[in-house]
């Protein structure tokens, strides 16, 4: 086993953390006949030899070797080792050669020639779908598709193992695997015919298979009942594997053995999400699909259907309120529910207010009882951070609900106040008189060289919604050697902040481009001062110039000299996120009320990154906004959130693109 594994220069090579000479150990480790040590391997190989999907010299000189253990027959560790094999080899899921920059490209190469190694041994690696381990069969198809090349009709040869294979975890990696394919008419005729068969966790895998390849024919009448019927099947139950390792292979792996822990069909895990997720756009089918199974009186299936409603709402839209109602009669269920349901409203900004009624329910409960350790209940405990909010609280001040104020302001006067607090506040300027004169009791004062406190950007957030009623705040907020921050807070407090003037003053002509540019907004929202544009326009070519740009925007007509310099950044070559050209153009509009000239360019920004939407669409007015009107009716047309990305996610993006969603209808509703 691994003959000439030594020959090869492993300290010549590298991995995400330099020299590759550990990989040997790493390889060996993988094959051990001890399951830690197989573990811990396998995140080390993760980790370094294919850190976050990344191929390297090192991850091409492992495969061959890779290989030699994987279709070794009775060696441990197997399946494993399979699952790494299928993430180095398969290429499909790169981006365009075009995109990358010469690192990515050299990735992309490297890549190229793991692929390659792997479809050389495609004979070897095809005889891995009879192999006597259930977890290697399990495996085995997907590392199939990353070499589908080399295996002729590789659908037709997954379609006759299912019709032998008896073990779940084995036939779900066939499904899994036929999803991934190409869809073409005979194979989703198969799985549609498996779609009507027994068991039920069979019929619902196969139609799993059928919405991957395509959504579109994926029959959905009595899902929920089929869901139902799959997730009352008796399964193996799942015995923890008895070791643990300090490691994030052996962390997923903890927590996988948890959440199917009481489950009565564990190969059923997950699966409404499996689903749902690639319905995509058949939102309204969607919806009616997992709202009736969160009412369900079993906590696996109303847990699964959590987690697919929480996939729906980040990124599609709709109308959840029934969906929502149903989540919030999920905080008064078993605690791990509550503790999701509640962590998955609290980011769903207005979207969750058909929840506040529930939340402030639990939230009184918790208020009433005893503190511990200094602090209520209605907080959340970290080991050595400061504390932080329990998210009942978060979610009715993200609402602007009066019920969590309050607490709110208790959470002022704790020693060890919660880090969000000042955020949270920011959500009652109604109330700001009195916010503000308990923020400036404990605002932190500063010296040179101080490390910023957290809470110390949150309180800087709630002075700032609050405007000239946060005055009282200025001697404080000047207490402190001035920063960026602080400057636009000044700003936005106005003339009431005029005593930070000479300050100011200074600031704008510092060598730190942000707070220059803080500053000289600042001047000019406090006295209007004749040098902000000029200190501003310097700025433009910068680090800091899209905030200079913003500045400049909100001068409007005063700043209307400079209309020739902000004209040469709307002929500029877009950079890649198109945000100079979008921001130039929201300034050219203010500055000289030209709609035609700046349309286009909007337009383009658009389209070319929608993270600009919102502000070209609060921005938009009179003229401007009847030559955007199509763009404004398109996006209320879509059912897709703008902002939501297949491999990144925001806390904040509902909360975002349904601030977008309104700004388009309220222009819209102007036209009609």
């Amino acid at each position: 086993m691994f003959a000439g594994l030594d020959d090869i220069d492993w300290e010549s090579l590298t991995h995400a953390y330099g020299s590759a000479a550990d990989v040997p150990d790493w390889l060996r480790g993988l094959a051990d006949p001890d399951p830690a040590v197989r573990e811990q391997s396998l995140d080390a190989m993760y980790g370094a030899v294919h850190h976050q999907g990344d191929v390297y010299d090192s991850t091409v000189a492992a495969v061959p070797f890779l290989i030699e253990a994987l279709t070794a027959p009775d060696l441990p560790g197997r399946a494993g080792i399979a699952e790494l094999l299928t993430s180095i080899a398969d290429i499909d899921g790169w981006q365009d050669a075009a995109e990358l920059d010469e690192d990515g490209l050299e990735m992309l190469r490297e890549a190229t020639r793991a692929n390659a190694l792997a479809c050389a041994a495609g004979p070897a690696l095809a005889r891995l779908v009879d192999d006597p381990d259930p977890a290697v069969r399990a495996a085995a198809p997907k590392l199939l598709v990353t070499v589908a090349a080399t295996i002729p009709d590789l659908a037709a040869l997954l379609i006759s193992l299912l019709r032998t294979e008896d073990d779940a975890e084995a036939r779900g990696g066939l499904f899994d695997a036929l999803g991934s394919l190409p869809p073409d008419d005979d194979t989703i005729g198969e799985l549609l015919a498996l779609a009507r068969s027994t068991p039920a966790s069979t019929a619902l895998t196969a139609l799993i298979a059928v919405a991957r390849s395509d959504p579109h024919r994926a029959p959905l009448d009595g899902v929920a009942g089929l869901i139902d019927r799959a997730y009352a099947e008796q399964g193996p139950a799942v015995e923890p594997a008895g070791f643990q390792t300090d490691t994030l292979v052996g962390a997923i792996r903890v927590m996988q053995e948890q959440e199917q822990q009481g489950r009565r069909a564990p190969h059923c895990t997950r699966l409404i999400e499996e689903l749902t997720d690639p319905l995509g756009p058949r939102v309204a089918e969607r919806i009616a699909i997992v709202t009736p199974l969160l009412a369900s009186p079993h906590d696996d299936v109303a847990g699964d259907a959590l987690f697919a409603a929480n996939k729906l709402i980040d990124r599609w839209r709709g109308d959840y309120h029934e969906t929502v109602t149903r989540i919030a009669g999920l905080i008064d269920r078993s605690p791990h529910l509550a503790q999701r349901a509640a962590g998955m409203l609290n980011n769903w900004g207005p979207v969750a207010a058909p929840a506040a009624g529930a939340a402030a329910g639990r939230l009184a409960a918790l208020d009433a009882l005893p503190w511990r350790d200094g602090l209520p209940e209605w907080t959340v405990r970290y080991s050595r951070d400061l504390p932080g909010l329990h998210p009942y609280v978060e979610i009715l001040a993200g609402l602007g609900d009066e019920r969590a104020l309050p607490l709110l302001l208790t959470a002022l006067r704790l020693p060890r106040r919660p880090q969000p607090t000042g955020y949270q506040l920011a959500h009652y300027p109604a109330h700001a008189d009195r916010i503000t004169a308990e923020i400036v009791r404990v605002f932190p004062v500063l010296s040179p060289g101080d490390e910023t406190p957290l809470e110390w950007y949150g309180f800087q957030t709630a002075l700032r919604a609050f405007g000239p009623a946060a005055a009282p705040a200025v001697p404080r907020l000047l207490a402190s050697p001035l920063r960026d921050c602080t400057a636009g807070t000044l700003g936005r407090i106005g003339p009431a902040a005029a005593e930070a003037l000479p300050a100011l003053r200074v600031a704008a002509a510092s060598d730190d481009p942000r707070l220059a540019v803080a500053a000289a907004g600042a001047l000019w929202h406090i006295d209007r001062s004749p040098d902000t544009l000029a200190l501003l326009t310097a700025q433009l070519d910068g680090p800091a110039a899209g905030a200079a740009f913003e500045a400049i925007t909100e001068m409007g007509l005063a700043a209307a000299t400079a209309a020739p310099l902000i004209a040469t950044y709307l002929d500029a070559p877009p950079d890649r996120h198109w945000w100079t050209p979008a921001r130039a153009a929201l300034a050219w509009w203010r500055l000289t009320g030209d709609a035609e000239r700046v349309a286009p360019v909007l337009t383009a920004a658009w389209h070319g990154n929608p993270q600009t939407r919102t502000k070209i669409a609060r921005a938009a007015t009179g003229a401007l906004a009847a030559l955007l009107e199509p763009l404004f009716r398109a996006e209320l047309e879509s059912n897709r959130r703008h902002n939501a990305r297949e491999n990144s996610w925001s806390s904040g993006q509902v909360t975002e693109d349904e601030q977008l969603l309104g700004l388009c209808r309220a222009v819209a509703g102007k036209s009609t």
